[in-house]
């Protein structure tokens, strides 16, 4: 599989050959690979991918439109026009997930269960420290971006990473056994859209399926000094079922908490 963007097309047509033809894993020295692709299908800033016969748009439209689009030399997954990473204050796509990890303390014994897992960035990063991941995914259209995107493969191919395919991680949750995981990421998609990921009955499952002193970053998210303060909100709640907040990371937009 070759993929391409415009500004690969626009290097390559301007003589430079040394390219990356797999959204940046590798970089190689391009011959005769580009010949029969329709570069001039190549438009704005969406990625392609090309399979030897056909050039593919990687975007799809479900409930709206899903999208991989290349930010800081790497794939991100956007819907609507709304970037699902942070990315802003980092120097990589990649430094927001290491970070997780890092605040996660993950270590070898460690199981853990990524809630939301889009294009698995930190279930991969995670999965290189624990024992085993379970990374849940509801989304058939996110599904499709992470099995088109070179840098999402290793949730396909590690026997480490078990992924949950178009499963609700409320309903996975509810049928898990008690204290299955040690730790927990939980990036789930904002209030106003999945509120009951945010509520004291998931929060109470989530600890019934943690063992005690189970670590859990839940990302909230930024709305602003005038809105609603929904970091506050989260940290309460949590509190109310069984978790006790250690931290509340403004860089990371998240909270970290311990099952007790």
């Amino acid at each position: 599989m070759i993929y391409l963007t415009r500004e690969l097309v626009e290097k390559f047509q301007n003589g430079e050959k040394k390219l990356s033809l797999d959204l940046g894993r590798s970089v190689t020295m391009v011959t005769n690979e580009l010949d029969g692709v329709p570069l001039d299908e190549v438009k704005g800033d969406f990625v392609y991918a090309w399979d030897g016969e056909e050039l593919w748009k990687l975007a799809v439209f479900d409930d709206g439109l899903y999208r991989l689009r290349m930010m800081k030399g790497k794939p991100i997954l956007e819907i609507d026009g709304l970037r699902m990473h942070l990315i802003k204050e980092f120097g990589d796509v990649f430094d927001y997930s290491e970070l997780v990890v890092r605040e996660l303390k993950l270590k070898q014994s460690d199981v853990v269960l990524d809630t939301c897992m889009g294009l698995g960035y930190t279930a991969i990063a995670a999965s290189r420290k624990a024992d085993r991941v379970v990374a849940i995914e509801l989304s058939r259209a996110v599904l499709a971006m992470a099995k088109w995107n070179p840098w999402s493969r290793e949730l396909f191919e590690l026997d480490r990473i078990e992924v949950i395919e178009e499963k609700s991680c409320f309903d996975y949750i509810r049928e898990a056994e008690n204290e299955k995981f040690t730790k927990v990421i939980h990036d789930p998609p904002r209030f106003s859209n999945a509120g009951e990921l945010y509520s004291r009955s998931f929060y109470r499952e989530l600890k019934r399926v943690c063992k005690k002193d189970a670590l859990l970053f839940h990302y909230v998210g930024s709305l602003g000094k005038k809105k609603r303060n929904i970091m506050g909100e989260v940290a309460k709640r949590l509190e109310e079922c069984g978790w006790k907040v250690l931290k509340k990371d403004a860089r990371l937009q998240g909270i970290v908490a311990k099952a007790v």
